[in-house]
């Protein structure tokens, strides 16, 4: 069985639960990094990781691992450590579904034939080969050099973890096999881990095929039916999200500053995405950057018009125009009159 395929991996979608974000900066806090300097210029605002329920988009969760990954000095051990702490408490949803499966077979069918709808990143297929279930697991989309390594110890670690937590923490007889050679920070982590093999060709967990019918004290067939309509609604729900509110997040990002309003590249780089792939985005809403910008000017023009004594040429200035004539010719365009006529408009109405 394989999971379900939501086609291709849009890296700026917030679709990684901000759980992984708050352990990381708890055991950043555990290796003496503070949480300013784990975020300093990530574009990762804190409220949206201690809100509740936010997601973080793949790139941010990226950048956030390689900052810590070099803050640590290449430490290591940081995929197998939040693996083992995952267990089942990310996605709540998530966790009472599996809870609720009759047998750990069901429990690991369903995960993996709904995992995608939380974290699309892995792609699982369970596998039976000579007495044994093997869990194979892949990834859909190509990720930094320096993060394979962390990837699958955290999708291993985390599986086998979460197989414990469905079996009220008893221990797991399995294999985890790693298609990588023995990392030197795995010395730290053998006694916490089951067996593990390197440079095996392919990353799986793997256990003797009898223990697929264990059954789960918790299992309910009834409940597991609701809780599969309730992950199926939610599988939709996501399916029709987009980044809907695109223009939203762009217009957010087009602030004035000391040098005038960022360009393309900046939002692009802002939102964690190449400045194609956001043309791209605005095209499907039928707009695109510079209208965005254009609104934005438009807004602060007028606001500054009406709002403030400021003379036309030093609103021009602000507004990054090298002459007043410049601003004049744009805001006319905007809005079919000049600067100055647009704000005795404004003094005449009540």
């Amino acid at each position: 069985m394989t999971s379900v395929d939501n086609g291709p991996i849009d890296r700026s979608f917030p679709c990684i639960p901000n759980e992984f974000a708050r352990l990381i900066l708890q055991i950043a806090a555990e290796r003496g990094l503070s949480r300013e300097a784990v975020l300093k210029n990530l574009h990762i605002p804190s409220q949206l990781i201690d809100t509740n329920g936010e997601n973080l988009s793949i790139a941010q969760h990226e950048s956030l691992l390689l900052r810590m990954i070099d803050l640590s000095n290449n430490e290591g051990g940081l995929g197998y450590e939040l693996g083992l702490r995952i267990g089942l408490t990310t996605h709540s949803l998530m966790a009472y579904a599996l809870l609720s499966q009759v047998t750990l077979g069901d429990a690991i069918r369903f995960g993996i034939e709904f995992s995608q709808v939380f974290v699309p990143v892995y792609r699982g297929e369970l596998l039976i080969e000579d007495g044994y279930a093997v869990i194979d697991i892949s990834m859909d989309m190509p990720i930094e050099e320096s993060l394979y390594g962390y990837a699958y110890d955290l999708a291993l670690a985390s599986v086998w973890s979460g197989l414990r937590h469905l079996m009220g923490g008893a221990w797991i007889e399995a294999e985890l096999w790693f298609n990588y050679p023995q990392p030197a920070y795995y010395a730290n982590y053998k006694n916490r881990l089951p067996v593990c093999r390197f440079d095996m060709g392919a990353n799986q967990l793997c256990f003797p095929v009898a223990q697929l019918n264990k059954r789960i004290q918790t299992g309910d067939p009834v409940m597991a039916q609701l809780m599969i309509e309730k992950i199926k609604l939610e599988q939709h729900a996501r399916e029709q999200q987009t980044y809907s509110d695109i223009t939203v997040l762009v217009r957010q990002g087009i602030v004035c500053g000391a040098q005038g309003y960022p360009d393309l590249e900046n939002i692009s780089a802002q939102l964690f995405m190449s400045s194609r792939t956001l043309k791209r985005k605005l095209q499907q809403k039928e707009t695109s950057f510079q209208l965005l910008l254009d609104e934005v000017r438009l807004s602060d023009a007028t606001r500054m018009l009406k709002m403030s004594s400021r003379s036309i040429e030093d609103i021009a200035t602000w507004m990054g125009f090298n002459e007043p004539a410049s601003f004049t010719n744009a805001f006319r365009k905007w809005t079919g009159v000049t600067p100055s006529a647009w704000r005795e408009q404004c003094k005449s109405r009540p």
